[in-house]
């Protein structure tokens, strides 16, 4: 084949890929079209007005705002018609920390805060790692934040709002910080590298709370990915060590994986129901795997900030009667959510169906009364709560009480 040949033979072929590109295009438009028609009949009123209002807002708002902007806070839109508080849209730099949060990673300022709000204008800081990038910028425990960038924190879920504080490595987020007894002050605070994040912490408590016991202490922050792994560690450790009790602190967790709570209560529950969930597709049963359950007495902390996952291991707890609950009512989030990643990066919160104890109770805008009903004083330097859950193990251990003999006087 000559040269010439050749060319022609290119251009032939050429013409005819261009020629089959350009009928898929048009075919695309076509339907694009039709199914724009077809929406359109369906919904005149609404399409309608969606292009009138982004015209508008974009022609006459007192600023400019960017289209991708105003698609952004439509897509939002569409999550927010389902009016449910915990189904919501992601941009991708927020679902990216929300992900990390969910892995156990965090780039982050060295804070913990509550997993609920308390009051909807504020998120109340309740830990300050020492040597972090919170406690070197001066910020405290009970420090309320109002303002994250130009974010009110009334306009964010707690999801929200923690992904906004984390970031990059070695980057700064501003905060605006109420105090009491103090004026309002922004805060520029610098986030660490990032680092897998303890969700679990243990020990054992001090003589004053137990004296001549062994009596273990677990602190579960929230359900990440790895909190199951990291509750077994802490757990064998404080076994290895002789713990004759354990106090499992769930206060203030604000939920999470629920894999990671179904791992945590395969050590504390024998094989069942954790919970059943009931969707718009019918029934799940979440089951407990036993692995190593753990043979001395446990008595679990809950409070009006333990939601979610960590109220789904408290129930069951409670209906299974694996150990008692102290403390106070918790805050009733029995729905379960699913997290999804868009293929733009972006991400779907949504919540799939609402979640019933093994009893078949929903604990929906309810929450879970503890078997014994305590409330922390403020001005007590001990934590009356660890106090009585220390008091009543010491009779179990010592075979005086029972847990069942427990809760028919507390009845």
């Amino acid at each position: 084949m000559d040269n010439s040949t050749y060319q022609d033979t290119y251009r032939t072929y050429k013409r005819r890929i261009l020629k089959g590109l350009a009928s898929l295009l048009l075919v695309f438009c076509v339907m694009v079209t039709i199914a724009i028609a077809v929406i359109y009949l369906m919904f005149p009123r609404e399409l309608t007005d969606f292009a009138q209002v982004l015209f508008l807002v974009k022609r006459d708002f007192r600023e400019p705002i960017g289209v991708g902007r105003m698609l952004d806070g439509a897509t939002a839109g569409l999550a927010q018609s389902a009016n449910d508080l915990y189904t919501y849209y992601l941009t991708p730099d927020r679902n990216k920390m929300i992900s990390m949060s969910t892995q156990g990673l965090t780039g982050a300022i060295g804070i913990t805060v509550n997993g609920v709000k308390e009051r909807e204008d504020r998120l109340i800081i309740r830990e300050v790692r020492p040597d972090s990038g919170a406690a070197r910028a001066g910020l405290r425990v009970d420090d309320a934040i109002l303002r994250i960038y130009d974010r009110l924190v009334s306009d964010l879920t707690v999801d929200e709002a923690v992904a906004l504080i984390r970031g990059e490595p070695d980057t700064y987020v501003l905060l605006l910080i109420e105090r009491e007894g103090e004026e309002q002050k922004e805060y520029k605070v610098n986030r660490v590298s990032t680092i897998p994040v303890q969700t679990v912490q243990s020990g054992f408590l001090l003589d004053d709370y137990a004296p001549g016991y062994r009596i273990g202490y677990i602190f579960i922050d929230y359900f990440a990915r790895n909190t199951g792994g990291m509750f077994d560690e802490h757990l064998d450790a404080l076994l290895e060590d002789g713990a004759q009790g354990l106090v499992i602190d769930l206060r203030f967790n604000g939920g999470g994986d629920v894999a990671a709570t179904q791992q945590v209560a395969g050590r504390l529950l024998p094989e069942g129901t954790l919970m059943k969930l009931v969707s718009r597709e019918g029934e799940d049963e979440f089951r407990v795997r036993n692995g190593n359950l753990v043979e001395i007495p446990y008595i679990i902390l809950v409070n009006g900030a333990s939601a979610s996952a960590s109220e789904i291991l408290a129930g069951a707890i409670q209906d299974r009667r694996g150990g008692l609950l102290v403390g106070v009512k918790t805050y009733g989030k029995g729905s379960v959510q699913s997290l999804y990643t868009l293929i733009t990066g972006s991400g779907l919160r949504v919540t799939e169906g609402r979640y019933y104890l093994p009893a078949g109770k929903s604990i929906d805008g309810v929450g879970i009364t503890p078997d014994i009903v305590v409330e922390n004083n403020p001005e007590d330097k001990k934590d009356a709560q660890t106090r009585e859950a220390v008091r009543l193990l010491i009779q179990i251990i010592d075979g005086t009480e029972t847990y069942d003999s427990i809760l028919e006087k507390a009845s």
